[in-house]
């Protein structure tokens, strides 16, 4: 008998001297009657009662996302709390707490079940021939760093095994061909630690409360209170021709041994129909929209038809050319479209309906600077309701 009570010394010696904690092959279960480990998000679980090992190993000063084997004893949320990036959807979705009683540090584990998948569409695909000549922009970089703060510490999420950070990558949007992952996320925190999720992108942080599922940030929440995808049933415009120059005007300015460049006039083709829209809180080019404020990026196909005389080169003024009416005001695209059929307007987030107005203004040039202006006679409008 004092044989196996040495022996049982020594291993409650060795798991007190330990970092972690055992995973949960080693559980050997509560003892009888002993109160239930788990508690709710924020609770602290009580002093005292003889609890379960933590089924994962935990690390004090870090947060790492582990294997999502089967865990008991985790609560599932219910709703489950999100945090929206674009590049991707981080859903919390079950928490459990533990009790470090091998510690005497204060600490206690908690364990998250996180899923990360593709989040909302935010824009249209980027169609790598219809490139704009008038932004030199380059695309923001939209990927997504999690950390875990603790309110004591700012913890980089890291994977197991890899010290570098977490980073969901999305080098331009969209970012929508993320496959689900699911995950524990694993972290000691101080027994009355208020933990939460944040997700830093183009420098501005989005953080999730672990115990209450708020999400604060600086910037648009319109991906948590609206669809972002618009659907649309808007009429197509249907073509018609703006008139630049006739043939004689041309002969007359160039002669009348100038060829292609005279022949036929010079006629430029408009119309067009709105073939997508989104209403998205970050965009390719301009980032984040204000608190209040979406982006609305809508794509127009077919809306400019280039000269028969293909000599001739038709250049759009996309801020002269579009506008978007709305209840509080009048907005212009934000940037020069690249690409030339994709265009992103500031609104208020709160916007049910919009007119879209294309008018379409701009030159056709020659490579030797001559410049015709055009400007169509009256705008096409179109009425575009929103979810």
């Amino acid at each position: 008998m004092k044989t196996w009570m040495l022996l049982w010394m020594v291993v409650l010696a060795v798991a007190g001297c330990a970092g972690g904690v055992r995973p949960a092959a080693d559980d050997v279960g509560p003892l009888a009657g002993a109160a239930p480990a788990v508690a709710k998000v924020g609770a602290a679980t009580g002093s005292g009662s003889p609890s379960r090992p933590v089924p994962v190993e935990v690390t004090p000063g870090a947060a790492v996302l582990l294997p999502a084997d089967d865990v008991g004893r985790m609560e599932s949320l219910t709703p489950p709390l999100r945090l929206v990036a674009p590049a991707a959807t981080v859903t919390v979705e079950a928490a459990g707490e533990w009790d470090l009683s091998a510690r005497d540090d204060g600490l206690v584990a908690r364990v998250w079940r996180v899923r990360l998948a593709a989040p909302p569409p935010l824009a249209p695909s980027a169609d790598p021939f219809l490139t704009g000549t008038g932004s030199d922009q380059p695309p923001r970089d939209a990927a997504t760093t999690l950390w875990l703060d603790t309110g004591s510490e700012r913890l980089p999420v890291t994977r197991q095994g890899v010290d570098e950070p977490v980073v969901l990558p999305c080098d331009e949007l969209p970012c929508g061909d993320r496959r689900p992952e699911v995950h524990l996320l694993a972290a000691a925190t101080a027994d009355d630690a208020a933990p939460a999720l944040v997700a830093t992108v183009d420098g501005v942080d989005q953080r999730l409360d672990l115990r209450t599922g708020d999400v604060t940030s600086s910037v648009s929440r319109v991906a948590y209170d609206r669809p972002t995808s618009v659907p649309v049933s808007v009429p197509v415009w249907p073509p018609r021709t703006i008139a630049v120059r006739t043939e004689a005007q041309l002969e007359a300015e160039f002669g009348t041994g100038a060829g292609d460049l005279t022949r036929g006039g010079l006629d430029v083709g408009y119309g067009g129909h709105v073939a997508e829209a989104y209403l998205s809180p970050f965009d390719r080019y301009e980032g984040w929209a204000p608190p209040g404020h979406a982006w609305l990026v809508i794509r127009v196909d077919d809306h400019l038809r280039q000269p028969a005389n293909t000599s001739w080169r038709a250049e759009l003024d996309a801020a002269a050319s579009w506008t978007v009416a709305h209840d509080a005001g009048l907005a212009t695209p934000a940037y020069p479209p690249a690409p030339s059929n994709v265009l992103a307007f500031l609104v208020p987030d709160d916007v049910r309906s919009v007119t879209l107005a294309y008018r379409p203004t701009g030159t056709v040039g020659l490579p030797l600077d001559a410049q015709y202006e055009f400007r169509a006679p009256e705008p096409l409008t179109a009425e575009v309701p929103l979810p």
